[in-house]
C-alpha cells in the first residue's frame, strides 16, 4: 500500500495527454520507418526470399494486423497476459485459453523518454519499457490484462513497481542457485501461484485436458522451430535475421498459425537445400550472436551489419533469450497426469534456462555448455558478445565466456553498445574488422 503522501504514481510522472499524444505519433512513426527499412534491408540481401516470408513481415508490424486481432479477440471477453521474459509459463495461459504476448522494448525512443524517471546506467531495455509506457506505445503492453514478471534483475524488480501503477503485476521469483535440493520445489510454488491468478483473471480452470492440449500445441511450434534450426547447420539457406525475425513473431503470434507458417518455410527451404540455393555464398564467416536480447525492431542493427558488411558474415545460431532459447526446449512429460504435467513445465522454465541471473557450485555452467555445444553443431567461426550498456549480468559473465572460447580457438567480439541508432558507423567499423579477421583465418 502507498504512502498517505505519495498520490498519484509512484514513479512515472504525470503528462499532458497533448504532449502524451505528440511523442506517441512520433516513436510510432518513427518505428513504423524501422520496421520497413528493415524488411527492406532483409529483401534486398536476399534476392530470392521465400513468399511465406512476407507472412512474418507482416506479423512483425506491431502495431497491424496482429494488433488489431487481439483487439477483435479481446472484445469477445478474451484475456490478454503479457509477460517480460521467458521464464513466463505460455503454456498456462493458453490452458486458459487467453492470449500471451511478451511485452519487453526494443524502441530506442523511448529509451530516452524513459531517461526522465532513471539513470543511464540503468538497462536501457527496462528504460525503454518504462518510456513505452508513458506514453502508451507498446500495444501489447496497452492491451494486456496482467503482465507476468520474473525478476530476473535488479532493473525488472523496479520495472514490476513502475507499471504496477497501470497493470496488474505477477511477480516471479526464479530461484538463483539451479543446484540447490530445495529449488525446484520453490520454483514449482511460483508456478501454482501463476496458474491460481491466471484462473482467476481468466474465469478458466487450468484442467488437465486443457493443460495438455496446451503442452501438445507448444510442442507442435517447437518441432517446427528445430526444424528450421536444423536447416540452419548446413550451407546457409536462410540468413540469420530472417531467422531471427521468424523466431521472434511467435511471442506475440497465434502460436498454431505460426507453426503451420515454419513449416511452411523449412518445406520451401529444404528444396532449396536439396537445389543447393544458398541464402548467400557458403564460405560466408558464421557468426553466433550471445548476450543481451536484441529485441525487434531497433535491435537489429547488429545483424543488419554482420550480413551487410564487406566482409559479409551469417548469423548461423544465436544464444539470446530474445531468439534460439525461447522455444528450443520442449515441455518434456512423462505420465499426462496434472501433476506430472506441472512438474514438467517447471522443469523446462528454469533447468533448461541458460540466463546469466543463474549460478551454481560450478557457476552458471549450462550457459558454457550451450555455447560450447552450439559452436560444434553449426559450425560456428566467431561468436559476437553484444552488451547494451546497463546490462550487467551479460556483462559480467564475459570474461568466463572468453576464456572458454579461448580454449577453443574460437574468436569472440565484445560489442557494447548504448540504446540509440547514432553508434551505427562506429559500430560498423568493429564489426567489419571482426569479420575480416575471421575470413582470414578461414583462408589459412
Amino acid at each position: 500500500m502507498a504512502s498517505e503522501i505519495e498520490k498519484g504514481t509512484k514513479y512515472i510522472p504525470e503528462m499532458t495527454q497533448s504532449e502524451i499524444d505528440d511523442l506517441n505519433k512520433s516513436m510510432k512513426t518513427s518505428s513504423l520507418k524501422v520496421i520497413e527499412d528493415n524488411i527492406e534491408k532483409m529483401k534486398k540481401s536476399w534476392k530470392d526470399r521465400p513468399q511465406v516470408m512476407e507472412y512474418f513481415d507482416e506479423i512483425s508490424n506491431l502495431f497491424g494486423k496482429r494488433q488489431e486481432e487481439i483487439k477483435q479477440q479481446k472484445a469477445t471477453g478474451k484475456k490478454v497476459i503479457g509477460y517480460s521474459c521467458i521464464f513466463a509459463p505460455i503454456e498456462m495461459i493458453l490452458a486458459a485459453d487467453a492470449i500471451p504476448v511478451r511485452v519487453g522494448s526494443g524502441w530506442y525512443d523511448s529509451a530516452k523518454l524513459g531517461d526522465r524517471i532513471m539513470p543511464v546506467e540503468v538497462c536501457p531495455v527496462i528504460r525503454s519499457t518504462v518510456g513505452a509506457k508513458m506514453v502508451n506505445l507498446s500495444p501489447f503492453l496497452e492491451l494486456s490484462d496482467a503482465i507476468v514478471m520474473p525478476l530476473t534483475c535488479d532493473g525488472r524488480t523496479k520495472l514490476s513497481e513502475m507499471l504496477a501503477d497501470h497493470k496488474p503485476i505477477w511477480r516471479m521469483n526464479p530461484p538463483r542457485v539451479k543446484d540447490d535440493p530445495h529449488t525446484l520445489s520453490m520454483w514449482k510454488q511460483e508456478i501454482m501461484v501463476i496458474k491460481e491468478k491466471i484462473e482467476k483473471l481468466t474465469g478458466n480452470k487450468i484442467d488437465r485436458k486443457n493443460l495438455k492440449t496446451a503442452i501438445e500445441k507448444m510442442q507442435q511450434a517447437t518441432k517446427a522451430f528445430r526444424r528450421l534450426q536444423e536447416l540452419r547447420k548446413g550451407n546457409p539457406v536462410i540468413n540469420g535475421r530472417d531467422a531471427m525475425l521468424v523466431n521472434q513473431t511467435s511471442l506475440w503470434d497465434d502460436i498454431e498459425r505460426w507453426t503451420q507458417k515454419v513449416n511452411e518455410l523449412c518445406d520451401e527451404l529444404e528444396k532449396r537445400l536439396e537445389q543447393k540455393e544458398y541464402s548467400t555464398y557458403p564460405d560466408t564467416p558464421r557468426v553466433m550472436l550471445t548476450g543481451t536480447p536484441m529485441i525487434w525492431p531497433d535491435s537489429w542493427k547488429v545483424p543488419n551489419l554482420i550480413e551487410e558488411s564487406n566482409p559479409q558474415g551469417v548469423v548461423v545460431v544465436d544464444e539470446q533469450c530474445s531468439g534460439d532459447r525461447i522455444l528450443y526446449d520442449p515441455v518434456g512429460v512423462d505420465e499426462w497426469t496434472m501433476s506430472d504435467m506441472i512438474d514438467a513445465i517447471g522443469e523446462r522454465y528454469l533447468m533448461a534456462c541458460t540466463c546469466p541471473c543463474f549460478t551454481s557450485e560450478h557457476g552458471n555452467e549450462d550457459r558454457i555448455n550451450w555455447i560450447i555445444d552450439r559452436i560444434k553443431e553449426y559450425k560456428v567461426d566467431g561468436v559476437i558478445y553484444y552488451v547494451v550498456r546497463g546490462c550487467i549480468l551479460y556483462a559480467m559473465e564475459y570474461q568466463r565466456i572468453k576464456n572458454v572460447l579461448d580454449k577453443m580457438n574460437i574468436p569472440v567480439y565484445y560489442l557494447d553498445t548504448e540504446y540509440t541508432r547514432e553508434d551505427v558507423g562506429q559500430m560498423k567499423t568493429r564489426v567489419e574488422a571482426f569479420l575480416e579477421m575471421l575470413e582470414a583465418r578461414m583462408d589459412i
